[in-house]
């Protein structure tokens, strides 16, 4: 069989996911064979009832047995198909509804309500296998518990009482167990089974959905990647061509045109950048995994953003200060990645920092080993209600707008895109007027 196909029938499963139901079900069955053994070491000890216990501890033992075998391929055989590993699921079903009958009939047979726990392997059954299958099961749950009343009310097979009681013989009862017992199995199956095949249907219409929302997402990513490149050098060479005449020509234009002209330039280059960002926003959200090699001197990248953006802080009259002790940490990834996220957060904490303010930029490492890097300021502030909105694209608050009328409203966005990448975390604490505080986190390598 295809495994597409195979898979396709099992939305909700794959191997992990198997493979830690198998692992449960070991250990379930450890707990079983506890309870069966203490119950029975204390019916011998402490009750008047007459069981062959020889062979319930016999019957424990194979189970014991057939559970280690479970164990040690479990434990070994790492590389399972999906199939396999469904097979090995069944095969422990059916196993143990064989023993399950087995002990049923040592310890009372239709006697002891014990054989409800048949509807533990009829529920799991109907939650793994598709269509009909868990049927299957429950007819053979059903032949099983069945054949067994069957057999000892013929006395094929001698009927081990438990409580003195010849119920085993009356027609009428074992009728009407086997009937409850019968309709509670099926109806079982039934309403599990109808349950599964809702929730196997919403699966496949999730993930046709979210198939089309992926695909829709790369046309925008691609389109923003078109896009940008497409405008990018005609808006470089307009820019170009108005520095060129305000460089050559400034002293033969009017004060008014040269202004003009002095802001259509300084719109070219937010224009670029707002490119810049958008390419970068792009390449950084493509549905493509990132596998990097170099290992990244972190506080070493955090050093040299801090040294380029120290000009603008001082011509802010801005103290800018960085407190980390002398380890350089190692993350594997990309240095630019690094750069762009550090310069951001500090240059938008100066930005909006009024004359004369403190940035304090700190580094340390955590005990579960993730780096912290916490960018204070006591500038203006965000508002409470747009704390949620910083990292939406586009968004610029209200207070920063009045500060600085320019932004592209991307830089945070980028950001935070980056630090995902990284498996990492950023979080931001605010009050306006007394400053922001933002830490960042990344894991290390170990």
């Amino acid at each position: 069989m295809d495994i597409m196909l195979l898979l396709g029938r099992f939305p909700f499963l794959n191997i992990d996911i198997l493979q830690s139901r198998l692992v449960w079900s070991v250990r379930l069955r450890w707990l079983a064979i506890t309870v069966f053994l203490l119950a029975t070491i204390t019916a011998q000890n402490f009750s008047d009832i007459s069981l062959d216990f020889n062979k319930i501890w016999l019957t424990l033992i194979a189970l014991f047995t057939l559970n280690v075998t479970y164990f040690f391929i479990l434990k070994f055989v790492k590389q399972f198909t999906f199939a396999a590993e469904l097979a090995f699921l069944v095969i422990h079903i059916l196993l143990d509804l064989f023993i399950l009958t087995i002990l049923i009939h040592l310890i009372g047979g239709v006697e002891n309500p014990i054989y409800l726990f048949y509807i533990f392997h009829v529920v799991l059954s109907s939650i793994v296998l598709p269509k009909w299958l868990p049927y299957i099961i429950s007819t053979l749950v059903v032949i099983l518990f069945g054949g067994l009343v069957t057999l000892e009310y013929l006395q094929i097979i001698p009927h081990i009482c438990i409580v003195n009681s010849n119920v085993h013989k009356v027609f009428l009862f074992n009728g009407l167990v086997l009937s409850i017992f019968t309709i509670t199995v099926y109806l079982t199956t039934y309403i599990c089974v109808t349950f599964m095949r809702i929730f196997r249907n919403s699966k496949i219409e999730i993930d046709n959905m979210n198939e089309k929302l992926l695909a829709a997402e790369k046309q925008k990513d691609q389109f923003f990647q078109y896009t940008s490149h497409e405008l990018k050098s005609p808006i470089i060479a307009v820019k170009t061509l108005i520095d060129s005449v305000v460089k050559n020509y400034s002293e033969a234009i009017e004060s008014k045109p040269l202004t003009i002209l002095k802001r259509a330039s300084a719109r070219s280059a937010q224009m670029l950048d707002i490119i810049k960002e958008l390419i970068d926003l792009s390449h950084n959200k493509s549905l493509i995994p990132r596998v990097y090699s170099d290992k990244v001197k972190v506080i070493e990248v955090l050093i040299n953003v801090i040294q380029n953006l120290l000009p603008i802080a001082e011509s802010k009259n801005i103290q800018l200060d960085l407190n980390t002790d002398n380890t350089d940490y190692t993350i594997v990834g990309k240095e630019s990645d690094f750069e762009k996220v550090f310069t951001n957060i500090i240059e938008n904490a100066i930005r909006y920092s009024k004359d004369g303010g403190k940035v304090t930029v700190l580094s340390r490492v955590a005990n579960d080993n993730n780096l912290q890097i916490v960018v204070e300021d006591n500038g203006i502030g965000i508002p409470k209600e747009d704390l949620e909105k910083i990292f939406d694209e586009f968004y610029r608050s209200k207070n920063a707008k009045q500060i600085v009328n320019f932004g592209t409203g991307l830089g945070l966005s980028l950001v935070k895109q980056i630090i995902d990448n990284y498996s990492g975390n950023i979080s931001v604490e605010s009050e306006v007027n007394k400053g922001t505080k933002i830490k960042i986190i990344f894991p290390l390598l170990n």
